[in-house]
């Protein structure tokens, strides 16, 4: 057997442990459900991220949505997560709205991040808003995802949303 085929061979058993490793994990949160305390009386519509034509492919914008309901749910935040266009929102009371744009957008590439581990981030950065009906805002911040060494360039929208979930989770609402 070849040193390049025992190297081909280690690499596809290293990313399968680590697809089982992260898969059991991602399913023992999934079952978890989060915590809501009392003092939790806020709802949230969250609508679709914001950019400039040509500043984002379109898969990254719809990712980046899909990934926030998931992490938005986890923190426990809210009594009641909408999507838009959810008509049980115009009734919910203290309800904010969640919105998204597109700042800066670095496409990286996964070939040069597996041969080097200095080159080919993918970056994004975006502006999050909570604010009210009345349009009060309630948070203003910038958050960032990025996918440096590992994993396909959709990775960075996972950690976009994580690192905007913490945000939340860590401001006083």
């Amino acid at each position: 057997m070849t040193s390049q085929r025992r190297l081909s061979y280690s690499l596809s058993a290293a990313a399968l442990l680590l697809m089982l490793l992260l898969g059991s994990a991602g399913f023992a949160q999934d079952k978890a459900a989060p915590q809501t305390t009392k003092a939790n009386s806020w709802t949230v519509q969250i609508e679709p991220v914001a950019w400039d034509e040509g500043k984002i492919p379109p898969d990254f914008a719809v990712a980046i949505y899909e990934k926030l309901i998931q992490e938005i749910g986890k923190t426990g935040k809210f009594k009641q997560i909408y999507r838009i266009g959810d008509r049980r929102a115009a009734d919910a009371p203290n309800l904010l709205v969640l919105t998204s744009k597109v700042e800066n957008f670095q496409l990286g590439s996964e070939t040069k991040r597996a041969v080097t581990t200095v080159q080919g981030a993918t970056k994004i950065s975006v502006r999050v808003q909570l604010t009210t009906r009345d349009s009060q805002v309630k948070m203003d911040k910038t958050a960032t995802g990025t996918v440096r060494f590992m994993g396909g360039n959709l990775n960075a929208t996972q950690d976009l949303a994580k690192n905007i979930a913490k945000l939340i989770k860590e401001s006083s609402l």
